[in-house]
């Protein structure tokens, strides 16, 4: 999923000779904190309410707010390059740019995440496998094998590794809850099974998990 497809719609950029005042009322219409300063197409950088305050006068121009942060991802970035940028910036919202360098629109935090959810299948049926092997030990490919020789499909997966003890740390979402067979195989493969969820109260739980983050980001 790229930015160009999850560009939040209804958020405009405030222009860089608004004044601190107008940016306040903009702000509380649109319910955020932060948004982005252009001038004519050109990104400038993101405002948050603390610049504003920190203006002389609130009717001075947003203009004379020094050294703005200045996020942003291209079109063609990738979801995990816009929740990097946020990251590093410490930012709600990133602005999309064009090829040009023009300002495109903006990802908010929310839209990000929902878009991240699609990626991860992450309101899909389906169960979770914990695992862990020694580095020298990984293979991909097996663990695929493994999974799809009992009839089931990796629906997403993701690693991490642990320097300090040499191993991988593996997490497979799987699109069945009956995984007691890719368990035992897994076991039999000297896979340590770290943890399991497969049951619908596990289900309810993501799903909760998920709308309370959606209203998290809502406030």
């Amino acid at each position: 999923m790229y930015a160009r497809e999850i560009v939040t719609e209804g958020l405009k950029p405030l222009d860089n000779n608004d004044t601190g005042e107008n940016a306040i009322v903009h702000m509380h219409e649109y319910n955020v904190n932060q948004l982005p300063v252009t001038e004519g197409d050109k990104y400038i950088g993101i405002i948050g309410l603390d610049d504003i305050i920190a203006l002389k006068h609130l009717n001075d121009p947003i203009k004379n707010v020094p050294a703005l942060k200045r996020p942003y991802v291209y079109e063609n970035a990738h979801i995990y390059e816009v929740m990097k940028a946020a990251i590093e910036y410490n930012v709600k919202l990133v602005p999309v740019l064009s090829k040009e360098d023009k300002y495109i629109g903006l990802i908010t935090a929310e839209s990000c995440m929902r878009a991240f959810a699609k990626t991860q299948s992450v309101m899909d049926e389906g169960g979770i496998i914990s695992l862990s092997i020694p580095i020298k030990d990984f293979q991909l490919s097996e663990i695929a094998r493994i999974v799809e020789s009992n009839g089931a499909n990796i629906l997403n997966y993701y690693s991490d590794i642990d320097q300090k003890t040499a191993t991988v740390n593996i997490t497979i979402k799987i699109n069945t809850n009956e995984l007691s067979a890719i368990i035992a195989a897994f076991e039999r493969f000297e896979y340590e099974v770290k943890g399991v969820h497969q049951d619908e109260s596990y289900q309810e739980d993501v799903k909760d998990r998920y709308d309370a983050l959606m209203k998290y980001l809502d406030v």
